[in-house]
């Protein structure tokens, strides 16, 4: 029987953000929104304190050393204490990356961040917002690294520099090009697919229109083909690209009942299901304080609560990360690819 361990941990360190994008639910209440305990819309008073995220990762470096934990919001720069949290993975030897919108009104405080912190291990930039902004006038692939491009000066700093790409039916010839002018500024890439809302239970993503999922097609796997063999530098290329084209349009089954290699925290301390679905069962039962046994093995209380909200509210998707820590579950050795070890010189 294999033995459950997390590989990957997402944490929502809050659900406050200073951009309201059409495809994310996190940071809002919306129509229908699912009934669950505690409410969603008390997520912005019921924070984290600084106290039990410190606690929180100490405990996951306990269970599994070398797991990779993703600082997730809304947007995580919002957190005042977030550079006490940076340098307690930095001194603790925690690997990690930073999400960011990394828009104007937040470049300085990640500017504020470079200067407390002495490196940030990982600091990933999503050029979404651009992307998706079909109303956006002037070349959108420039506009969308233009942020990027500020931070290339603090590389010194900052270990991993990377861009988060979501890729939709609308999006995809931005794709090649776009990976490409990122490699030759010398910033990785992490490439997904966009997902749809499959039940009012998924708060991420809020996309409904499944004409924007792409399809497996030959010019797909041609665009992902011709990145892998021109050498890129995009995150697990070789591994994880073939692996994401079989789950197109959004049909990734991650095992999870069978081993929990991902968790998810959310914004108030409890559990999730996953980044996509927050579940029933689960937050209500089982939070940072009694996820770990004395062993710093998993609660045995949380598989089951996981199982049975899978079973109900879960229909499948296309998230990178679930697929990259299933794949790691089965492969060890891939764990320092988490961090970019592979990445070409």
């Amino acid at each position: 029987m294999t033995m459950d361990r997390v590989h990957i941990v997402s944490w929502l360190l809050t659900r406050k953000c200073n951009l309201k994008c059409s495809y994310c639910r996190i940071v809002r209440n919306y129509k229908d929104i699912p009934e669950v305990y505690p409410p969603i819309s008390n997520y912005h008073k019921n924070e984290m304190s600084t106290e039990m995220v410190l606690k929180g990762l100490e405990g996951f470096k306990n269970h599994n050393p070398d797991s990779f934990h993703i600082l997730y919001g809304g947007e995580p720069l919002l957190r005042k204490d977030l550079p006490e949290i940076v340098q307690f993975c930095n001194i603790n030897s925690i690997n990690y990356t930073i999400i960011t919108n990394n828009s104007d009104d937040v470049q300085p405080m990640i500017e504020n961040l470079l200067t407390k912190v002495n490196h940030v291990v990982g600091l990933t930039s999503s050029v979404d917002p651009i992307i998706f902004d079909k109303t956006a006038s002037g070349d959108r692939l420039e506009k969308s690294i233009a942020g990027l491009k500020k931070l290339i000066d603090f590389k010194g700093i900052i270990k991993d520099l990377v861009a988060e790409i979501t890729v939709d039916n609308e999006t995809l010839p931005f794709l090649f090009p776009l990976v490409e002018k990122l490699t030759e500024l010398g910033i990785n890439s992490d490439i997904t697919f966009i997902d749809i809302a499959k039940s009012k239970y998924y708060d991420f993503s809020n996309v409904t229109d499944k004409n924007l999922l792409v399809k497996k097609s030959p010019e797909v796997r041609e665009q992902l083909e011709k990145i892998i063999d021109a050498g890129l530098n995009v995150h697990m290329a070789e591994t994880l690209l073939p692996k994401i084209y079989t789950d197109l349009p959004s049909d990734m089954d991650c095992e999870i009942e069978k081993n929990i290699h991902n968790l998810t925290v959310d914004a108030d301390g409890s559990i999730r299901l996953c980044l996509r679905i927050r579940g029933v069962d689960t937050p209500e039962k089982i939070n940072l304080g009694n996820l770990f046994s004395k062993d710093w093995t998993l609660n045995p209380r949380l598989k089951p609560m996981l199982i049975r909200d899978k079973l109900h509210y879960c229909r499948l998707c296309n998230w990178t990360c679930m697929r990259m820590s299933q794949m790691i579950s089965s492969h060890s050795e891939m764990s320092s690819d988490l961090i970019h070890s592979e990445r070409r010189k």
